[in-house]
């Protein structure tokens, strides 16, 4: 945090240190600030007196503030005796007159210190004609105002103000990830609690990096105040799937980013950093030097905040499990499920995470896949798809696709598609290709040589079967490939199947898109995760910590 400290001066009282300050300023250099100084005619008072000389009672008239602004950058008072010999001359000039007139400078360079500036008084002139004259020149005492800035917290905002005015900050910089989803919501075929990001264990960067800041930063979405959980939560949090087969765990890090409130509640930007990695040969506090923020410590939008660990392949769990972050807006203290889709970022940034999550950039059969990246498969652009209304941050409208302000989306285009091409074998293969989002049957179609499909559909229900004529004339029906209701994205590759003629039967009772591909059966194809190097387990994982 940088902490601005800004001198203040009090008003100067008496005229004399007013033409001192003028004088003093053509001696400064250009780089101070220009400061308007008002100036006031001074009364003197001349006493007549006998031939002989009787002290005459200084008269002080007021002189009106002047308000000098300073810079922020404190420098030195200085006073000379040129400045001195200038005052005494101006006042003794000033005598033969009733008004003493001070032109106004229209530059004046101002310096001050933290330390009380020295006033040097300027001697009294007594000036004889016939009789005795005293002009007595009182000059005021400056005080110097030790800096007292105070810099306002700013406060923490509606979330409806995000509706209008988007973050083009995003939580990390694009080229660091390779692939991501949105916030799939309660509508859609399989529901999630939040956005992710993935990143590449075989990228050469995170493979020689050697200190916390080699590898991607994670950044401050808003302005706000950092929430951590007690103790080691913050960085050595445990993730249980011992109940899986074979059981594994992994350990992740994290924190939350006040930025917003909801309802009077507060309104937290959740980060979950989530390497794969049990931490077996790791000290507990290993996370600990990767997060640069601390429990109440305010941040600016920009600022880094942690930076994320990316493991070598040996150390990641074994199996389609890809480093990832997760990310949602959350209540500081309500469920898992009491969310909402971080729809606070512009519609540049949305179409940014777009272009990687509907085409990863290592392609959907990298070696660092994870079954979760198909959960973006044929959507559109968007921070929140298929929502229910208690799922919208800005407004109670369910909605197809989250961007905007919550109303404004209701016009937005939700639909998703899957392409054939998209799918495992290449597009130069393809003998027959057809994808929809209804139930139809085909027209007839004959190959004349052995053949597979590939299948792709993004929920369920959904079946999807084989109609072929036989030798002697009658037809046989089969099942290609079938969904359940509550499944998400799912990709199968069928048996080889015999030459001659078909038609294919789509029973899509959900009305969710689906896409089928039809090559030769000694066509190459490559699905997502049969690729990936072997991680440190599981089997055989350590014990649960």
């Amino acid at each position: 945090m940088i902490h601005v400290m800004v001198w203040q001066t009090a008003g100067m009282k008496k005229v004399g240190l007013v033409v001192c300050l003028l004088l003093f300023a053509s001696a400064c250099g250009d780089d101070s600030q220009t400061v308007e100084v008002s100036t006031t005619a001074v009364p003197t008072t001349t006493t007549a007196v006998p031939t002989t000389t009787t002290a005459v009672p200084t008269t002080t008239t007021a002189v009106p503030t002047t308000t000098v602004t300073t810079t922020a950058v404190p420098t030195t008072t200085a006073v000379t005796t040129a400045v001195t010999t200038a005052v005494t001359t101006a006042v003794t000039t000033a005598v033969t007159t009733t008004t003493v007139t001070t032109t106004a400078v229209t530059t004046t360079t101002v310096t001050t210190t933290a330390v009380p500036t020295t006033t040097t008084a300027v001697p009294t002139t007594t000036v004889a004609s016939t009789t005795t004259v005293a002009s007595t020149t009182t000059v005021a005492s400056t005080t110097t105002v030790a800096p007292t800035t105070t810099i306002s917290k700013p406060s923490i905002p509606d979330i409806s103000y995000f509706s209008d005015n988007k973050s083009d900050q995003f939580l990390v910089d694009f080229e660091d990830i390779i692939a991501g989803h949105p916030f799939v919501g309660q509508r859609s075929p399989k529901p999630h609690n939040d956005t992710q990001v993935y990143f590449s264990n075989s990228d050469p960067r995170w493979e020689q990096a050697v200190k916390p800041s080699d590898y991607p930063a994670v950044y401050a979405v808003a302005d706000g105040i950092i929430s951590m959980a007690e103790g080691e939560n913050a960085y050595y949090n445990v993730r249980d799937k011992t109940n899986y087969q074979p059981p594994w765990y992994h350990v992740i890090y994290g924190f939350n980013l006040h930025f917003a409130n909801k309802n009077s509640e507060k309104l937290m930007f959740h980060y979950s950093l989530e390497p794969y990695i049990t931490l077996h040969d790791k000290p507990r506090d290993f996370y600990k030097q990767f997060i640069l923020v601390e429990d109440g410590q305010r941040v600016r939008k920009g600022d880094v905040l942690a930076y994320m660990y990316i493991s070598p392949f040996e150390e990641r769990i074994t199996g389609p499990n890809s480093a990832h972050i997760a990310f949602n807006l959350m209540f500081e203290n309500k469920g898992p499920w009491d969310v909402f889709p971080p729809a606070i970022f512009t519609e540049e940034v949305v179409n940014q995470f777009h272009e990687i999550y509907s085409e990863p950039t290592e392609g959907w059969d990298s070696s660092s896949y994870g079954n979760d990246w198909d959960r973006a498969r044929g959507l559109p652009p968007a921070m929140g798809w298929m929502i229910g209304a208690s799922e919208n941050p800005f407004t109670s409208i369910p909605l197809d696709v989250l961007i905007y302000d919550g109303i404004k989306d209701q016009e937005l285009d939700g639909s998703a598609s899957i392409s054939p091409t998209s799918l495992a074998f290449q597009g130069t293969d393809l003998i027959q290709q057809f994808e929809g989002t209804e139930s139809i049957l085909t027209d007839q179609f004959t190959i004349d040589e052995s053949w597979r499909a590939v299948v792709g559909v993004l929920g369920g229900p959904i079946q999807i079967s084989f109609i072929t004529t036989e030798n002697y004339g009658g037809s046989r029906e089969g099942t290609l490939f079938s969904v359940n209701q509550g499944m998400s994205f799912q990709q199968n590759i069928t048996p080889s199947m015999s030459p001659g003629d078909y038609q294919l039967r789509i029973s899509n009772s959900g009305g969710w898109p689906w896409a089928i591909g039809i090559a030769s059966a000694e066509a190459s194809y490559s699905m997502p995760g049969e690729n990936l190097p072997n991680g440190f387990c599981p089997p055989n994982c350590p014990d649960l910590p």
